[in-house]
């Protein structure tokens, strides 16, 4: 756990994070990492303070607010779209002129206009490994992995063979083939579920799963979390308002939808009272244990006491593993973190490139898609009332192939692990060198006092702005990845894949740190306000109380700083003591 206790205590003392994040990073350290957190803080602080032993000062960098540019910032914009004009022009005017039939809506994700210049998205021609090729011949290391589909890079030979393979035999629509029957063993065999069933999206999972728990219990509610992602369906789009009621996210979704979903703040340990209080009418739990867009929560103590809550009030846990399922281990973040949910839904990575979902669970929730087994030489028939599920393509012959050869690949990488519980398969490598990547990267931002961090698990890493999720200065940063040879994701979620070399590794952690580099030196990062770190003359107090040994002053308004500190203390008490130790 020292690594954990090592990046905190720098990130404390480089001003790379905020006062909410300090305090919620010590929370979830054990008392004795807590002490240790804080003799090293004093440590370092004594190390390089002259003259105050207890205080050091250190300038906060933050990024530039687009509506505040100045001229110099302004020419440097212009300049690089004349640049990427000249890097893409063939992509260029494909975007351009493809608006007129062709509806995105990706393309206006975080669009800016003093850079949209720079905002259009490339063609590609071709894709192979861990590199991308466009239209005007540029090659790039892809870390977009297809947005989580990619865990072996792109076309890998053993997905090309299955394709081939089944096209030459057709892929009809209706009836079963035999590979159908060896993908659903292999994929329960794999995830430890007792039956799964296929579907056409994630989004499609997501709404199925919802559907079985409603008919397992006749109730109506569901409850979610805010921050998380279930897919596109009204039956999981809403957001907790001021007040705490569920809210319709957007234009065209019905509010009504929303009234039938509790929404609540995920890793709050306050909040599961919440669903003990209102149990007769819930229906089912669905989770995304860890949230693509924050991968950095990972309320592990919240989880164990969310299962045992279900398991106690009987309403199915739904663990939506779009993103982590078979790449956090073999058994997705539930083999990771060793909880049971009672209903899975997958989809990206078993899919191996092809459109599909899956959902896996316990037979007894299963069973209501298809009334359950029976045997055709007696008299037995279906024992439970059915719920309706259907589509043309959910059993596609194409992705079961690419599924079952994704499956094959998982199973031998995974040879003699497969039903052991430490999730030693091939994916604990690549996680491993995810890890080590980000703490290099996390490193050069350290030591540039930029207000930046790649949050990362598993293979998933992303690049925050600690000052703003969406601002100028990251969409400008992945634009000059791009420039510099990294293919991005509008959504700035970014995988490794067992594609990629050592080679690729070291060119992913150079293009971040040069582009933030540049504009560094291109002044698109500004000294905020002085901030001084005042630390304990000892820590013979209560290390438990992180306002006693721990502070962040203004110089400006010390009593307003502590007053928040108060605040975020008693926050802390009651609703983090979830999270999983060490973890950032």
């Amino acid at each position: 756990m020292s690594i954990s206790i090592d990046n905190i205590a720098e990130k404390i003392i480089a001003n790379n994070i905020d006062k909410h994040e300090a305090l919620l990073s010590f929370e979830r350290l054990s008392e004795d990492e807590k002490a240790q957190l804080v003799e090293k803080l004093k440590g370092l602080e004594n190390h390089n303070a002259s003259n105050n032993k207890n205080l050091q000062v250190l300038p906060l960098l933050e990024s530039v607010d687009e509506r505040n540019l100045t001229e110099a910032q302004q020419a440097y914009i212009n300049k690089l779209v004349g640049e990427f004009e000249t890097f893409a022009p063939k992509s260029k005017e494909n975007a351009q002129a493809g608006q007129k039939y062709l509806v995105d809506q990706r393309k206006t994700a975080n669009l800016k206009k003093c850079m949209k210049g720079l905002q259009f998205h490339l063609t590609y021609t071709k894709a192979e490994g861990a590199y991308l090729y466009d239209l005007d011949g540029n090659k790039y290391v892809d870390i977009t992995g297809d947005n989580g589909v990619n865990i072996f890079g792109h076309q890998p030979k053993f997905i090309n063979q299955a394709i081939e393979k089944q096209s030459e035999r057709g892929f009809p629509l209706v009836g079963y083939t035999e590979d159908l029957f060896k993908t659903a063993e292999l994929f329960c065999e794999i995830t430890d579920h007792e039956r799964m069933l296929f579907t056409q999206s994630g989004t499609e999972a997501v709404m199925w799963a919802i559907r079985i728990a409603r008919a397992a219990t006749g109730k109506k509610k569901i409850v979610i979390f805010e921050g998380s992602y279930h897919g596109l369906s009204d039956t999981v789009l809403a957001i907790k308002g001021q007040r705490g009621e569920s809210l319709a996210l957007g234009l065209g979704m019905m509010q009504e939808f929303a009234e039938q979903l509790i929404v609540l703040d995920y890793g709050n340990m306050d909040q599961l009272s919440i669903i003990e209080d209102n149990a007769d009418e819930i229906a089912g739990v669905l989770v995304e244990p860890i949230q693509s867009r924050h991968p950095y929560i990972q309320p592990l103590a919240f989880l164990q006491e969310l299962r045992k809550l279900t398991i106690e009030k009987q309403m199915p846990l739904i663990f939506d593993e779009m993103i982590t399922g078979f790449r956090a281990c073999h058994r997705g973040a539930q083999g990771y973190f060793n909880i049971k949910a009672d209903i899975a839904t997958y989809g990206k990575i078993p899919g191996g490139g092809m459109p599909t979902g899956m959902i896996a669970g316990a037979a007894k929730y299963m069973d209501l898609a298809d009334g359950g087994t029976f045997n055709f030489d007696d008299d037995s028939m279906p024992n439970m009332k059915r719920t309706l599920m259907a589509g043309t393509h959910t059993r596609n012959p194409m992705k079961i192939a690419t599924t079952l050869a994704i499956l094959t690949e998982i199973k031998k990488r995974c040879t003699g692990k497969l039903n052991s519980d430490n999730c030693g398969c091939f994916q604990k490598d690549l996680n491993e060198k995810t890890r080590l990547m980000a703490v290099k990267i996390n490193k050069h931002f350290v030591d540039k006092n930029l207000p930046i961090i790649i949050d990362q698990f598993s293979s998933l890493f992303k690049i925050r702005f600690t000052d703003g999720s969406h601002g100028l200065t990251r969409e400008l940063l992945l634009c000059l990845m791009r420039m510099n040879g990294l293919e991005t994701s509008v959504s700035g979620n970014f995988f490794l894949t067992t594609a990629h070399s050592d080679k690729d590794i070291q060119t992913i952690i150079d293009v971040i740190t040069k582009s933030a580099d540049t504009l560094l030196n291109e002044g698109f990062f500004s000294p905020k306000e002085i901030v001084e770190i005042v630390l304990p003359q000892s820590i013979d107090q209560s290390n438990s109380d992180i306002a006693e040994t721990v502070e962040f002053n203004s110089q400006n308004n010390v009593s307003n700083h502590l007053d928040e500190i108060e605040q975020l203390k008693r926050l802390i008490k009651s609703d983090l003591q979830n999270f999983q130790e060490g973890v950032i």
